[in-house]
C-alpha cells in the first residue's frame, strides 16, 4: 500500500480545494465581465434602435428618407455597426448604409457568432410603416473575452502552485479571501457597478482582487460615459439646437402620446401652428445672425408667456407649434393664440435693432380635425395659410374647406412655374386716353394667363400667388421685355403709340437690381427710355419711404417716367410725396367708380386731382366705366384716364386697329 506523505497530502487537498473553489471563482468572474459586457452592448444597441426607429418613423411618416439618410451615413465606418437598413411598408430600401442597398429589397444577413441583427418593426396608430433592421458586430466583444480568459490562466496556475506550497491552512484562508471577491463579482453580475473587493496583501489572490477592481472602475467609468453620451445624444436629437426648445422629431413624439391620452380619457387637444410675418426680409436685411437672435427672444418670450400650456416646439425656420391638451373649449385655443400675438406685438429689442413682430396662427383640433399628429400639422398649416390671405397678424380654426383652397392654389402655383416656358403668358394692353382731346397717350401692358387646365385665369387670382412665390420676378422681367420689344415694334411699323406702362413688383425692386434690368432691357430691346413708364404701387413706398426715393431716382436718371398705382389706397404720407421723382398719379379705381355716389370716396378722388395739380404731376383715372365719371374727372382737371369707357385690355393686333384712338365721350 502506497503511503502519501502529508506534504503531498496537504498538496492534493489545496488542488482539490483549487479545483472546488478557484475554478467556479474563476468562472464566475469571466461570465461575470462576459455578461456584463453582453449586458452594456445590448444595452447600447437598444437604445441605438430606438433612437434610429424614431428617425426612420418620422422618415417614413414624411415619406423624406434624406435627413435620415445624412444621419446614418457616418455609421458606415463604424467598427461596431456593420449596416442600417430602412425599409417601407412594400419592404424596399428607402434608407441605408450601403448605397447599394437603395430601391431594392432586404437583403439577407449572414448571422454568426460575432454579428446579429435587429429590426424594429415600425407602425402608425392606423397602419404599419415599415421596419429598420441593424446589424451590429460582437468581435470586440469576444476580443475582450478571449484576452481576460489569458490573463486568468497564469492567475489559476499560481493560485494551485501557492495553495500546493502553503497547505491546508493557507488554503482556508485563500478560500475566504476568494468568497469576498466572489461575492463582489456576482454583485458586478446582477448590475452593481460600484462593486468592489478589499483584499490586503501582496499575493496572487490580492492581485486577482486589484485586477477585480479596476475592472470594476472601468466598467463604472465605460458606463457613466456611455449614459452620459446617450443623454447628450437624446437632447440633441429633441431638441432645436438654436432656440434649446423640443423640436420636430420630438413634438410629434408627445403629440402621438398626447393624442393616444385623449382618445383613452375622452378630451380634446388643440394645435397652434404659426410663423412670423414676413421674417425673411429680417434675415435678407440684417443677416442672418440678427434672424437668429430673434428667433432665440422670440422662443424665450413663448416659454415665458406659455409656459402653462404644454409643449412649446420649433419646427424648423421661423415655424413654432404649441400643443395644448385638455382642451375643453375652442375658445381656449383662441385666447392662447391671442396671447401669442399679443406677446409679438409688443416691439423686440435684438442686437441693436428694434423689430416690430406678427404672426399667422393656424389652429386645428382633436379629433375634429385630424386624428394623428401627421394629420393636425399639416391642417394646422392650411389654416395658418387661411390666417396669411386674410391679412397676417391673426389666427384662423381649421375648417374642411380650406384643404380644397389650398390644394387649388398648390396646383396654380405648380402650373404657373412653367407657364411663361410653355407660352401661356401673354401681354395685352390697355389704352389711356387724353379726356381733353380723345387722343391715345400710351398704353399699360397687363398679363394675362390662359391654361389649359384652368383656361383663362383672372390676373387678381394669379399675381398674389407669383408676388408669394417669388415667381413675380421671373415673371415681371419677362412681363418688362416683352411689353418693351412690342412697343419698339410698334414705333418700327410707324403706330402712334407715345408710351408704354409697365407694373413693377415690390419683390423685383427689393431682391434685383431692378434698375440694372431697366438699363439691359432697354438695350437690348433698342426702345428709347422716355417711352417707357414704370408704375409702382404706394403700398411699396410706404414701406421704405427713403429707399423708394433713392430707386426712383435711378429709374429717372435713366429717362423713364414713373407713375405711383392705385394712389389712394395706402394712407398716403404727404411727408414724402413731394419728395418723390415721379411724372404721373394714377387714382384708384376704387375711388372712380364711386364718382355720382354719395360716397366719400368721390371726394377723395377730387382731392387726389388737386393735389396732383399742386404738385404739377399728371393724372390718371383708373377704371372709368361710364360717361359721368370722365365728364367729373375732366371737370376737376384730371389729364388722362382709362377704363371699359374707352377700351378693355386688348391684343396687340387689336389694339392696332384702334390707332390713331381719337373719341372723346
Amino acid at each position: 500500500m502506497i503511503t502519501i506523505s502529508l506534504k503531498y497530502r496537504i498538496a492534493l487537498v489545496v488542488f482539490i480545494l483549487q479545483i472546488a473553489v478557484f475554478t467556479p471563482l474563476l468562472w464566475f468572474t469571466f461570465t461575470a465581465y462576459r455578461d456584463s459586457d453582453l449586458k452594456q452592448l445590448q444595452t447600447r444597441e437598444d437604445v441605438f434602435m430606438g433612437l434610429v426607429s424614431q428617425l426612420g418613423r418620422k422618415a417614413l411618416l414624411t415619406a423624406e428618407p434624406t435627413d435620415f439618410q445624412l444621419f446614418i451615413a457616418p455609421f458606415s465606418t463604424a467598427p461596431h455597426i456593420k449596416r442600417i437598413v430602412l425599409l417601407n411598408q412594400s419592404g424596399i430600401v428607402v434608407a441605408s448604409t450601403v448605397p447599394a442597398d437603395l430601391g431594392g429589397s432586404a437583403p439577407v444577413y449572414a448571422h454568426g457568432r460575432n454579428t446579429v441583427c435587429k429590426t424594429n418593426e415600425i407602425a402608425n396608430a392606423a397602419e404599419q410603416l415599415g421596419s429598420i433592421s441593424v446589424h451590429f458586430s460582437r468581435i470586440e466583444m469576444e476580443q475582450n473575452v478571449r484576452a481576460l480568459l489569458l490573463r486568468g490562466i497564469p492567475l489559476a496556475v499560481a493560485g494551485v502552485i501557492l495553495s500546493a506550497l502553503i497547505g491546508l491552512g493557507l488554503g482556508s484562508l485563500l478560500t475566504r479571501r476568494l468568497n469576498a471577491l466572489e461575492q463582489a463579482t456576482r454583485r458586478m453580475g446582477e448590475g452593481d457597478m460600484d462593486a468592489t473587493v478589499e483584499i490586503s496583501g501582496n499575493d496572487e489572490v490580492a492581485h486577482l482582487a486589484q485586477v477585480f477592481n479596476e475592472m470594476s472602475g472601468s466598467l463604472r467609468s465605460q458606463f457613466d460615459e456611455l449614459q452620459q453620451v446617450q443623454q447628450e445624444l437624446s437632447f440633441q436629437a429633441q431638441h432645436d439646437p438654436l432656440t434649446g426648445l423640443p423640436n420636430r422629431l420630438l413634438f410629434d413624439l408627445r403629440c402621438s402620446q398626447a393624442i393616444a391620452a385623449a382618445q383613452q380619457h375622452q378630451h380634446a387637444l388643440a394645435l397652434l401652428f404659426f410663423d412670423l410675418d414676413h421674417f425673411k426680409n429680417i434675415n435678407d436685411s440684417y443677416g442672418h445672425q440678427v434672424g437668429d437672435s430673434v428667433l432665440r427672444s422670440v422662443a424665450a418670450r413663448l416659454t415665458l408667456v406659455l409656459k402653462d400650456h404644454n409643449l412649446i416646439a420649433r419646427l424648423g425656420g421661423d415655424e413654432f407649434c404649441v400643443l395644448m391638451e385638455k382642451v375643453e373649449q375652442q375658445q381656449e385655443a383662441a385666447e392662447v393664440a391671442q396671447s401669442i400675438l399679443d406677446m409679438l406685438a409688443v416691439p423686440l429689442e435684438c442686437e441693436q435693432h428694434e423689430f416690430f413682430l406678427s404672426a399667422s396662427i393656424g389652429i386645428c383640433l382633436y379629433p375634429r380635425d385630424g386624428e394623428d399628429e401627421v394629420r393636425l400639422l399639416r391642417n394646422a398649416d392650411t389654416a395658418m395659410y387661411r390666417a396669411k390671405t386674410a391679412g397676417r397678424g391673426g389666427y384662423r380654426f381649421y375648417s374642411h374647406e380650406q384643404t380644397s383652397s389650398v390644394q387649388e392654389r398648390t396646383l396654380l402655383e405648380q402650373r404657373l412655374r412653367k407657364a411663361i416656358e410653355r407660352g401661356e403668358l401673354r401681354l395685352n394692353y390697355q389704352p389711356q386716353v387724353c379726356l381733353t382731346s380723345g387722343n391715345m397717350l400710351g398704353v399699360e401692358a397687363l398679363a394675362r394667363w390662359s391654361s389649359p387646365e384652368f383656361g383663362l385665369v383672372a390676373p387678381e387670382k394669379f399675381i398674389p400667388i407669383a408676388e408669394e412665390s417669388g415667381l413675380i420676378q421671373s415673371m415681371g422681367e419677362w412681363i418688362l421685355d416683352d411689353a418693351c420689344r412690342q412697343m419698339q415694334q410698334w414705333r418700327q411699323q410707324g403706330t402712334a403709340i407715345p408710351r408704354v406702362a409697365v407694373n413693377l413688383s415690390a419683390l423685383q425692386i427689393q431682391r434685383g437690381d431692378i434698375t440694372s434690368l431697366v438699363r439691359r432691357t432697354l438695350d437690348s430691346t433698342g426702345l428709347p427710355a422716355n417711352c417707357l413708364e414704370l408704375e409702382i404701387t404706394e403700398g411699396y413706398i410706404l414701406q421704405d419711404a427713403d429707399r423708394a426715393i433713392e430707386v426712383l431716382q435711378q429709374l429717372r436718371d435713366l429717362g423713364v417716367s414713373i407713375a405711383i398705382d392705385d394712389f389712394g389706397t395706402g394712407f398716403s404720407s404727404l411727408s414724402y410725396l413731394h419728395r418723390l421723382p415721379i411724372d404721373r398719379l394714377k387714382i384708384d379705381k376704387s375711388f372712380v367708380q364711386e364718382i355720382g355716389s354719395t360716397s366719400r370716396a368721390a371726394q377723395v378722388a377730387q382731392a387726389v386731382v388737386s393735389l396732383g395739380k399742386t404738385l404739377g404731376l399728371s393724372i390718371i383715372g383708373e377704371g372709368v366705366e361710364h360717361t359721368h365719371h370722365a365728364d367729373a374727372l375732366r371737370e376737376w382737371g384730371c389729364h388722362e384716364a382709362q377704363g371699359f369707357l374707352y377700351a378693355p385690355a386688348l391684343t396687340p393686333d387689336q389694339l392696332c386697329l384702334l390707332a390713331p384712338f381719337k373719341r372723346k365721350p
